[in-house]
């Protein structure tokens, strides 16, 4: 990489923090299952506590861990042995639970219209309430008063509607972890009953981004001002549960919630992290791109830096699970079926196969992730750790089409010469070429159509990049672990991505027993089911390519955090490691105060950072000055103050 001492920090973009949440957990639980079968103890270990199989007791007759299934205790160096196959059973995609259906067959309920052949009569509360029933079929019923109240009658002939099962199609999925539970996290139970939990979710992946950064929200508006800390959080469908509650909860006369409507908003999902944790006043933009959202999030949070509009980005995206949508995805006959799964002789964790010739579609999951960016200089500054750096982001469409979903080619625009700064501009900043690419992570839906269309893709942008042929482009196919997530897809890969960076490995896909013959004409990408151990010097950049319905396509490049150290002087980077140092030692004993239930996961906060009252004239003053000087920060004893920045 020749771009040492030659570019500048204040325009280069960094990822300071990452975290996600979905079918294995977090990140950390999710990387150690992508490049192993087995899971380290230390995965063992956080699993089986998020799932609620041990927790932390501190009696005055006990202090350790407990065995919550045989309820006694256990010791730290048993837990692992004792629950590492437990928690794999678990995670990842399984068979649907009891969130998602109404019985163990994968059954949900539908009301079936039946015509009576017989009257029928039933009572009713009061006249009001009988008059409405007799109004939806007024040719076919009457009321009448009884001695106890009021009857209804239907006529033979008339049409009402019987509660039936039926089954599903699609009955498996990427599901949280099994006994999950968002008050583990230091989430209220006012907040968990009322909050959809795509929200929630948000909430814990970006508090496990920011403890990836070493850094609190209080920090980071001790030193940046709030109106420059900006938020790109998306999603592709927004509050599914909270969507399917607003319309059912009516149309079937339950209990209805009065603020429903809120947390079926897209854009709610976001709000939750600014109005209960970061408390930024930026840039509030959140896409909806359907499967490419978190990838045109990044670029969007890549777009407030470069044009100068922000100095910190909140991005990221998420996405739920439910059976409307599977079923919805099911007629589109683009998910795979579970029967043809099943008849074919494959279980549930080898549905998803990306470029295998057995793919039969996408299989669905839940969850997202978080990604913090700030400038190179900003991170140097605060001693942020550097997971990696994004060269490169673009979005594009795709013509005139056909259908909706979208085919990807418009992505070749990536290295037109139309752009004023396109992707082989981007690498040639860094001191790179083609052959200095070395791994995509792909969208690969595992889709008979996306997964050659992609790789046509990349193959015609590595041929136009001018690679090396013999020089292989390793795949690396996620998906066939967490399944789709459909909006927060870009943020798993590009998070794992820097994983690979910093661990010298690229997860293979096992579940691709059989390539497709078709892959056979991209003679540049390299399809693997093993592990490949590469050298640091061959991983200085890869790439992330986000395809979504809607003909949205985006591409990210991320460069290795060894070009950012290049930049550095020996010492600028002796105290910068050693502000790391110090961050990633904090973090590590917050999280271990996190297991052990003596501080929350996530801090829920509701107290203005002002000195005034809630809601009086004098906080209102106070809050317009501290947005109108320059200089305001967050003082030691969190409150905004603008004499903070000038010391």
């Amino acid at each position: 990489m020749d771009a040492k001492n030659t570019l500048d920090l204040s325009d280069t973009y960094v990822i300071v923090g990452y975290g996600e949440l979905g079918p294995y957990g977090t990140s950390n639980t999710r990387f150690a299952v992508e490049v192993s079968d087995q899971l380290s103890d230390v995965a063992v270990f956080e699993l089986a506590w998020m799932t609620g199989l041990i927790r932390w007791e501190n009696s005055g007759a006990y202090r350790g861990w407990i065995d919550t299934t045989a309820d006694e205790p256990i010791a730290e160096t048993n837990i692992a042995d004792r629950f590492r196959d437990e928690v794999l059973q678990r995670s990842g995609i399984r068979p649907l639970e009891s969130a998602f259906i109404d019985s163990e067959n994968g059954e949900k309920e539908v009301l079936q219209p039946i015509y009576l052949e017989h009257a029928l009569q039933f009572d009713v509360a009061t006249q009001e309430l009988a008059h409405a029933f007799v109004a939806k079929a007024p040719n076919h019923s009457k009321a009448f008063a009884t001695p106890d109240g009021w009857r209804v009658e239907f006529n033979a002939g008339a049409t009402i509607r019987v509660p039936r099962n039926t089954t599903l199609s699609r009955r498996f999925a990427g599901q949280l972890p099994s006994g999950f539970d968002f008050e583990r996290w230091g989430i209220p139970a006012d907040m968990a009953a009322r909050t959809d939990r795509l929200a929630l979710m948000n909430l814990i992946a970006t508090v496990e981004a920011f403890l990836s950064a070493g850094i609190s929200p209080e920090e980071l508006l001790a030193r940046v001002h709030p109106v420059r800390i900006a938020n790109t959080q998306g999603a592709g469908m927004g509050g599914m549960e909270s969507l399917k509650r607003m319309y059912h909860d009516h149309l079937l006369g339950e209990e209805r919630q009065n603020d429903i409507l809120q947390e079926s908003l897209i854009n709610v999902v976001a709000s939750y992290i600014i109005q209960n944790y970061v408390e930024s006043y930026g840039a509030m933009t959140h896409p909806v791109a359907a499967c490419a959202t978190a990838a045109v999030s990044i670029e969007e949070a890549w777009d407030k830096l470069r044009l100068g509009k922000a100095d910190f980005v909140v991005a990221g995206a998420f996405d739920d699970i439910g059976a409307e949508g599977m079923i919805g995805f099911g007629d589109m006959s683009a998910t795979a079926e579970t029967h043809d799964i099943e008849r074919s002789g494959l279980s549930a964790r080898e549905a998803s196969r990306p470029n295998d010739k057995r793919r039969r579609g996408f299989v669905e999951s839940q969850g997202g992730g978080t990604l913090l960016l700030t400038r190179a200089n900003i991170a140097l500054e605060l001693g942020l750790p550097v997971h990696g750096i994004l060269g490169w982001a673009g979005s594009f469409g795709d013509g005139i089409q056909r259908s909706v979903p979208a085919p990807g080619q418009g992505l070749i625009a990536a290295i037109s010469k139309a752009m004023d700064h396109n992707l082989e501009d981007a690498l040639r900043r860094f001191g790179l070429r083609a052959d200095d690419i070395g791994l995509i992570y792909k969208h690969d839906t595992s889709t008979p159509a996306n997964d050659p269309n992609e790789n046509r893709l990349h193959q015609e942008i590595q041929r136009h990049l001018g690679r090396t042929p013999g020089n292989p482009l390793p795949i690396v196919s996620q998906k066939w672990l967490t399944g789709h997530p459909k909006g927060g897809a870009a943020a798993w890969q590009s998070i794992g991505l820097m994983q690979c960076f910093k661990h010298g490995v690229i997860p293979g896909n096992r579940n691709l027993e059989n390539v497709d013959p078709a892959m056979r004409d991209f003679e540049h990408l390299l399809f693997t089911d093993t592990n490949l151990r590469v050298p640091p010097h061959r991983l200085r950049a890869g790439l992330v390519t986000s395809l979504g319905f809607g003909h949205v396509n985006a591409l990210l490049l991320l460069i290795h955090p060894h070009a950012f150290e290049a930049q550095l002087s020996e010492d600028q980077w002796q105290t910068w490691q050693r502000n790391v140092a110090r961050r990633v030692r904090d973090a590590r004993e917050t999280r271990t105060a996190i297991l052990r239930g003596e501080t929350p996961a996530v801090a829920i906060r509701t107290e203005r950072r002002f000195d005034a009252p809630d809601g009086s004239p004098c906080q209102q003053r106070e809050e317009i000055d501290a947005l109108l000087d320059e200089s305001s920060r967050l003082n030691a004893n969190d409150r905004f103050q603008k004499q903070f920045a000038a010391e």
